[in-house]
């Protein structure tokens, strides 16, 4: 508890915490982020599913770097709302949780580039375990989005030098 307290009285956090826009802007800046990220998987995951199977699959892959802007995005507004309450994050299970399914989302959705997009460029069957792929990363993308809003309300300690 004590590094955690020491973080709540860096001036960044207090500044997160105390500034009239500094969390909101943050906030905004990391729900973009999770949109490109979050919003780009699902769209994948749902064609390789045979969503808008008019669509070539290929071409999904221009999704991939706008996902790595969400990622970047989410991740670096994401260490400015963690340091704003570190300890109502990092004490509550469920934000790991968040990040085991994210990450584990995005690792799969890295499987499908690999295997499904070079194929099907090539006019190649898509692999038979693509579909496994697909449904495995959309479960995990609506889960971390889950484990992120049930934060909101799932916290037993914010710390703050204890209010």
């Amino acid at each position: 508890m004590g590094t955690l307290a020491w973080i709540e009285q860096t001036s960044l956090s207090v500044f997160v915490r105390e500034d009239l826009y500094a969390y909101f802007v943050l906030l905004i800046f990391h729900a973009l982020g999770m949109a490109f990220l979050v919003g780009g998987g699902i769209a994948i995951s749902l064609r390789v599913l045979g969503v808008a199977s008019g669509a070539r699959l290929e071409r999904f892959a221009a999704f991939l770097p706008w996902m790595g802007v969400g990622a970047t995005m989410a991740i670096v507004s994401g260490l400015g709302l963690l340091a704003g309450y570190p300890a109502k994050a990092l004490t509550n299970w469920i934000f790991a949780l968040k990040f085991a399914c994210l990450i584990a989302a995005a690792l799969l959705v890295r499987q499908i580039a690999r295997e499904v997009f070079p194929a099907a460029a090539a006019g190649n069957p898509v692999p038979r375990n693509a579909r496994w792929l697909a449904a495995g990363s959309l479960t995990l993308w609506l889960a971390g989005v889950a484990c992120g809003k049930l934060l909101l309300y799932t916290n037993t300690m914010l710390l703050t030098s204890d209010l």
